[in-house]
């Protein structure tokens, strides 16, 4: 469901995307409102679901997780009770960040991280291709990556927006 969402809502969400970890005081300070009201404000976004979490961004090669892999799956067969069965399982594995339902040549598309090329064939034999109802899987390692982010493109001041912090 679409919240409506003014002028003062969008900087909000555009300076915690940005940082999440500001204070009351200085998330006020950025948005031009006074510390009471900008709580409110953030309060309110998230009551409305808008704002769903606060996290910690972590860099996956200094973690050592570093090996991504995009894979294409193809399922048996078209029914709502196979997709159910489907997205609840890939839901569970902790190694795939990413999961879509797609329309094309694929039924999904799944972005997995996993440490190396050795978990990544792990991964696949131990827990991808023992779930029922996938019929075929096509894999695609990346390179590198070029950009990441995760702040949405928010409408701010007409249009306009700082230059969003990215990991990559």
């Amino acid at each position: 469901m679409k919240v409506a969402l003014d002028r003062l809502d969008l900087r909000i969400l555009d300076e915690l995307q940005r940082d999440g970890t500001l204070s009351a005081e200085a998330l006020a300070a950025r948005v031009g409102l006074s510390k009471t009201p900008c709580w409110r404000r953030v309060m309110r976004l998230r009551k409305e679901g808008v704002i769903t979490g606060t996290v910690a961004l972590v860099d996956g090669a200094a973690a050592g997780v570093e090996t991504t892999v995009f894979v294409h799956v193809k399922v048996e067969k078209h029914d709502s009770e196979l997709f159910r069965v489907l997205d609840k399982a890939l839901r569970s594995l902790p190694e795939v960040m990413e999961a879509y339902l797609m329309m094309g040549d694929s039924d999904y598309l799944l972005r997995v991280v996993v440490p190396n090329v050795a978990a990544f064939e792990r991964f696949m034999t131990d827990k991808l291709h023992r779930i029922r109802g996938i019929k075929e899987t096509r894999c695609s390692p990346a390179l590198r990556r070029v950009k990441y982010t995760t702040q949405l493109p928010l409408e701010v001041s007409g249009g306009s927006r700082a230059p969003a912090r990215t990991n990559g």
